[in-house]
């Protein structure tokens, strides 16, 4: 039932962002170069991007909620405050599992955005340019069906004999949860 739960309140924090077409036509996404297609995934090299995050307290659905609420609150405050914001694409959940067990949540800053930071519970998050292997699928976004394709994805890559991080995942969003198509994927970084 919490599985349940999680699932559907994913897909209310996601569609909170706001629509958006798969391809990000009318917000920006950050960008990347497909370096190589496999029947499985793509292997795609992303640009230095920056994020705004913050932790979830454990992976239920209260504490996405919360974490929504959190990064929400802070892009109103930074606008009020005359800070630049500049809404992009994806949302991302990211699960690194092992000694430092987390989930966070993670909206994608523009280039141009300019936030200062006040509140203690986001983070600036900078992302080098790397490379990551990118599995996408349609249909509503859930917890199950992004398992499902993190499991395909991983496979995908031991056959065609990639090198990855199997302890940190991500699953990218890009669509309100009300659009009629859904362009969701599951990430996985190169090691």
């Amino acid at each position: 039932m919490e599985k349940l739960l999680f699932t559907l309140v994913t897909l209310v924090v996601v569609s909170s962002c706001s629509g958006q077409t798969s391809s990000c036509s009318n917000n920006p996404c950050p960008k990347y170069q497909v370096i190589d297609t496999h029947e499985d995934f793509e292997e795609r090299h992303y640009v230095d991007t920056d994020w705004i995050t913050t932790k979830l307290s454990s992976k239920d659905s209260n504490s996405l909620i919360a974490a929504a609420k959190t990064l929400r609150a802070f892009c109103a405050k930074q606008k009020e405050a005359g800070h630049k914001i500049i809404d992009g694409w994806p949302a991302l959940i990211t699960t690194a599992e092992g000694n430092d067990h987390s989930t966070s949540l993670s909206w994608f800053l523009a280039p141009g955005s300019k936030p200062e930071l006040t509140d203690t519970s986001v983070t600036m998050e900078h992302k080098a340019a790397t490379t990551i292997y990118v599995r996408s699928y349609s249909g509503i976004p859930s917890l199950i069906a992004a398992e499902k394709n993190r499991k395909n994805l991983c496979e995908a890559l031991v056959k065609a004999g990639k090198k990855f991080n199997p302890s940190i995942s991500t699953g990218a969003h890009y669509e309100s949860y009300f659009s009629f198509t859904h362009h969701n994927e599951v990430w996985v970084y190169s090691a």
